[in-house]
């Protein structure tokens, strides 16, 4: 059975469909796009999530794209940061702020300052702006990431190698221990994609 949105969803879905009714149709299927891939944000407690957008996506200029990106958060109360952008695309995470400062929270003192070397009184945008920093500065995707992409804290220390939890499989991301905990939040991630779609095509 169909999950029904709540009615704060409803409200916010109904508001974004009517907005959309004024944009041009490049502008719809790209926001309809963002729709779907950050489901798990909107529908299912997902903290954020990371899109690589190329350059002409939806054959958008890189203004427009940004500005659509705007708007689309301001509809569901999110929030973006680019972390990354180069001649070929643009790498964007979309999330959830209190949700992220959530994660941040949960972290232990000395994982996050000694283990990680994060500087002391972190919150969701300047934890993000630290870690666009490393990963402009190394040329590779902090793994760190995980925390704010919602993988289960044990999944994220154990691909670093900062637990000695054995790997147990896979399922999106690598699964360190107990595989329940982190396929129970695969499905519940899953779950509110399918129900982007469905509603997507209803609209």
């Amino acid at each position: 059975m169909q999950q029904r949105f709540s009615k704060n969803q409803e409200q916010k879905l109904s508001n974004w469909r009517r907005r959309l009714n004024t944009q041009k149709k490049s502008e719809v299927l790209f926001e309809h796009w963002i729709f779907m891939h950050t489901a798990a944000v909107l529908f299912a407690g997902k903290p954020g999530e990371l899109l690589i957008l190329k350059r002409g996506l939806f054959n958008l200029l890189p203004e427009k794209t940004l500005e659509s990106i705007d708007s689309f958060c301001s509809s569901f109360a999110l929030q973006f940061n680019v972390l990354l952008e180069n001649e070929h695309s643009i790498k964007v995470i979309f999330y959830n702020e209190v949700a992220v400062n959530r994660r941040i929270d949960y972290i232990p003192k000395k994982i996050l300052h000694c283990t990680l070397r994060y500087p002391f009184g972190l919150r969701s945008e300047s934890f993000l702006k630290e870690l666009g920093k490393r990963w402009l500065e190394s040329g590779t995707t902090p793994h760190e990431i995980g925390i704010v992409l919602g993988y289960p804290l044990k999944d994220v220390w154990g691909f670093m190698g900062i637990s000695s939890d054995p790997c147990s499989g896979s399922c999106g991301w690598r699964i360190y221990g107990n595989p329940l905990p982190s396929l129970k939040k695969r499905t519940l991630y899953n779950h509110a994609r399918t129900r982007a779609e469905t509603y997507l095509r209803a609209a």
